[in-house]
């Protein structure tokens, strides 16, 4: 079974690429299953992809990789039994290191097979939380295998170009993609390199 782990800060666009994303795996057939982890005690992600058709299992009061990290294990665990997908989207919180869950899972779910990080970065707030949570940023982009710079339609193209090279110097090993999902500009390539 395959796990996709979507990282990336709150209002970088996670949820916004997950659902086309999603789409796009079940029309290839694959059987989906999206995990949501939530901070709040109201599951709005949650319960907006499941008006979309999508079994959503979700995981409240804690960053999944901190406080909640044997509850994603037991989830995935219970996910796998009762429903045996192709593929299970987990959408992490903002805060969570993708590095570290990624350890966690292969450690304790052998029926995982590939773990792919992506993580959205958003290119209009992106100077701001670069400086402001460098470590935890820095974390999100070096974890990632895919590194999506959405929102380039916020900025100009010198900045989307200064903003791509400080991300090849986090993550040089890292696909980038620069998208901006309002605009539907970019999500085509994105989604090549995540099928």
């Amino acid at each position: 079974m395959r796990l996709i782990l979507l990282a990336g800060f709150l209002g970088s666009g996670k949820t916004t690429i997950l659902l086309p994303m999603a789409g796009a795996l079940i029309e290839q057939s694959s059987k989906v299953v999206i995990i949501e982890n939530e901070m709040g005690e109201i599951g709005i992600d949650g319960s907006y992809l499941a008006r979309e058709g999508l079994q959503v299992q979700e995981l409240f009061g804690g960053c999944i990789c901190c406080t909640l990290s044997v509850g994603l294990v037991e989830s995935i665990d219970k996910i796998e039994g009762l429903y045996h997908p192709e593929v299970i989207v987990v959408e992490a919180t903002g805060i969570a290191r993708p590095g570290d869950l990624k350890k966690t899972i292969f450690q304790y779910n052998k029926c995982i097979e590939k773990i792919d990080t992506v993580t959205v970065v958003d290119a209009q707030r992106y100077e701001v939380l670069r400086h402001a949570l460098a470590p935890l940023f820095e974390a999100q982009i070096d974890a990632a295998d895919i590194v999506v710079l959405n929102k380039i339609d916020t900025i100009d193209g010198q900045a989307v170009r200064d903003i791509s090279t400080d991300i090849g110097l986090i993550n040089p090993d890292a696909k980038l993609h620069t998208v901006s999902m309002d605009e539907s500009s970019g999500f085509e390539a994105l989604l090549r390199d995540v099928l």
